[in-house]
């Protein structure tokens, strides 16, 4: 039997195609920057703008996963699963699997090339220190999104046959910092500084998880 993410992955994908390809879009314009980079000046703040771009682009291939669950509430989806027994935690941990899943393997890529292109730069250090940014960035922003979107799907705009995601601004303000704390500041803050919003992200997803039961009433998930 197929994994119940990987349905929920497969079904968010075959319901829109535009944010999977800015999502690829981005990753790839930020792999591609990343080498110019490091291949030419391994030591660069610049480093860190790269990483802005691929988190971008991860935040949008998994944005897919929320348009899902407003779709599936709509359409009385979310009420068949309630029958069944699910409750809203329930419902919460499986839309954010499926969109940490999706994230995962965005990242797997991105793991790849920049692990291969930064040891050939000879700055293999550089280039993990890079990943784990992206990996911070990326999940917290992806599951602090996916949370308040869930949380406040009533808040969603239905505009010609598509959901217009409002909490997508989240992530916005969790990756946009990571394009101008290398010009302000030098590469060990810049670090810091993306490391402590990560984290921040991170915790306030936490919370809003536990507090799932009751961020949402029940029959809010009724179409």
């Amino acid at each position: 039997m197929p994994n119940k993410s990987l349905i929920f992955i497969m079904r968010s994908l075959n319901l829109t195609k535009t944010y999977t390809i800015m999502g690829l879009f981005f990753t790839a314009f930020g792999a591609f920057f990343f080498g110019e980079i490091i291949l030419n000046a391994p030591d660069s703040v610049y480093i860190l703008t790269s990483a802005g771009f691929s988190s971008f682009g991860i935040l949008f291939f998994a944005t897919p996963i929320i348009l899902l669950y407003v779709y599936d509430k709509n359409n009385g989806v979310l009420e068949y699963l309630l029958s069944l027994g699910w409750n809203q935690s329930d419902v919460f941990k499986r839309y954010l699997k499926s969109a940490l899943l999706l994230t995962s393997i965005l990242f797997s890529g991105v793991f790849v090339v920049d692990i291969i292109v930064s040891f050939f730069a000879g700055a293999l250090r550089t280039g993990i220190v890079t990943l784990v940014i992206i990996a911070a960035l990326s999940f917290s922003a992806v599951s602090l999104v996916t949370i308040a979107m869930m949380a406040f799907s009533s808040l969603q705009k239905q505009r010609v046959g598509a959901n217009s995601p409002l909490a997508l601004t989240l992530g916005v303000v969790v990756i946009l910092p990571t394009y101008y704390t290398p010009l302000i500041f030098s590469f060990g803050t810049s670090i810091l500084i993306d490391f402590i919003i990560a984290g921040l992200a991170g915790a306030i997803s936490i919370m809003l998880l536990f507090l799932s039961g009751r961020l949402i009433r029940r029959e809010k998930m009724l179409p």
